[in-house]
């Protein structure tokens, strides 16, 4: 391994695929709903070094470490709200979450980890806790870790409880400032004792974390499966059939009156219909003069279904992930059984007539960008230099007198 080169050629690739990333983000400025995404970057494994001799008896004597760069691990989307444009078109409609903005983090639930909205305090039992609710601690499989608890560590002499992404803070005498106890009290885990932390808290803001709002999707992919999936593009279409259909053509998957989605179910917007506008301000049809609705819900047996409407379900953000064209995928799947247990009746309202705006930032996504292109010059030119030296070294350096 030559010092540099491997860092560099790192270097190269997750900016390359930064760039990729930011495109899109800037290719989509103008799509409604859509959710611009952060580069989320891993360090590589730090390498042992070793000074080896040879000859008869010969060892290595370790002389320390070297990092061997990071590398690109995935897009995340940010979920923070797009400002809304009324445009006075009856098919438009904007998503207004009810999602209070600020600090959040899991905590442990009766049904398991939830998401909370408040600043992390010390609870009960010195543990670290929302709301009297203690924070979920998470395995390295990214389970929630039964009887398990965050707890200040005595030991500490900082004032931060949790960093932004849930690691902890550390002191001067590099302390952390929480520990991980089991639920009789004994210590299990201190951060910082190893390479790898076995144990993690899932601590941010509303941006990346909580149920938000989104439209339901009767999803087809290429291979014409059929699920469901959600997007926040509330610029809606007729279809041949005046069906509601999403950007991508999907049909708009309605409630039915009992409140529970209608999987393969459809909104048949009525062609007799004489009003000006055509959802309530719940989603739910309006009538005109003579009586007649401005849409109807059917089944996926094509059954009409009374006290049917266009409505909103909620989904944990981070478990959500673009499949393209506005829409995303719930859980890394589409299928209704495993999608339908992650979503919760919609807490959002609508605003009709409008659109919720992308919450792309031109200019500071253009800058992104700039910087990208130059950290990834830099490491070229690293490259460049590097196999300067190796040429000189083979044809120069290398070279045997008188040859």
């Amino acid at each position: 391994m030559i010092p540099g080169l491997t860092t560099a050629a790192a270097g190269m690739d997750v900016n390359e695929r930064l760039e990729q990333l930011l495109s899109n983000n800037l290719a989509n400025q103008e799509t409604p709903g859509f959710k611009e995404s952060l580069g989320e970057l891993m360090e590589d494994p730090v390498q042992n070094m070793e000074h080896v001799s040879y000859g008869s008896g010969a060892s290595g004597t370790y002389i320390g470490q070297m990092g061997t760069g990071v590398v690109f691990q995935e897009g995340v989307p940010v979920f923070s709200e797009g400002a809304v444009q009324m445009t006075g078109r009856p098919l438009d409609l904007a998503i207004i979450d009810s999602v209070p903005a600020g600090p959040m983090a899991y905590v442990q639930g009766a049904t398991g980890a939830q998401p909370a909205s408040g600043s992390v305090r010390v609870g009960a039992n010195n543990r670290l806790s929302i709301n009297s609710q203690a924070l979920a601690v998470y395995d390295a499989n990214g389970q929630s870790a039964a009887g398990l608890y965050a707890v200040r560590n005595p030991k500490y002499q900082g004032n931060e409880l949790v960093g932004s992404d849930g690691s902890p803070d550390y002191d001067a005498a590099g302390n952390p400032s929480y520990v991980i106890e089991d639920a009789q009290g004994r210590i299990v885990y201190t951060p910082g004792t190893e390479t790898t932390d076995p144990y993690s808290l899932r601590v941010g803001t509303t941006n990346d974390m909580g149920y938000h709002s989104f439209f339901p999707v009767n999803y087809t992919d290429a291979n014409g499966t059929k699920g469901i999936a959600v997007t926040r593009d509330g610029a809606m279409q007729l279809d041949a059939n005046n069906n509601l259909v999403d950007a991508a053509g999907h049909t708009i998957m309605p409630i039915g009156p009992n409140g529970q989605l209608i999987v393969g179910g459809r909104i048949e917007v009525n062609p007799a219909y004489t009003g000006t506008q055509l959802f309530g301000a719940n989603g739910q049809a309006l009538y005109d003069a003579n009586g007649q609705p401005s849409y109807r819900v059917y089944d996926a047996n094509n059954q009409l279904v009374q006290g049917g409407r266009l409505g909103l379900v909620n989904a944990d953000v981070t478990q959500v992930s673009p499949l393209g064209e506005g829409e995303l995928m719930v859980g890394s799947s589409y299928i209704p059984g495993n999608v339908l247990p992650m979503l919760q009746t919609g807490t959002g309202r609508l605003e009709t007539e409008a659109l919720e705006q992308s919450n792309v930032d031109p200019t500071s996504t253009m800058t992104q960008m700039l910087n990208a292109v130059n950290v990834y010059q830099a490491n070229q030119r690293v490259v460049q230099t590097v196999d300067s030296l190796l040429n000189t070294a083979v044809n120069d350096i290398g070279k045997v007198n008188g040859a």
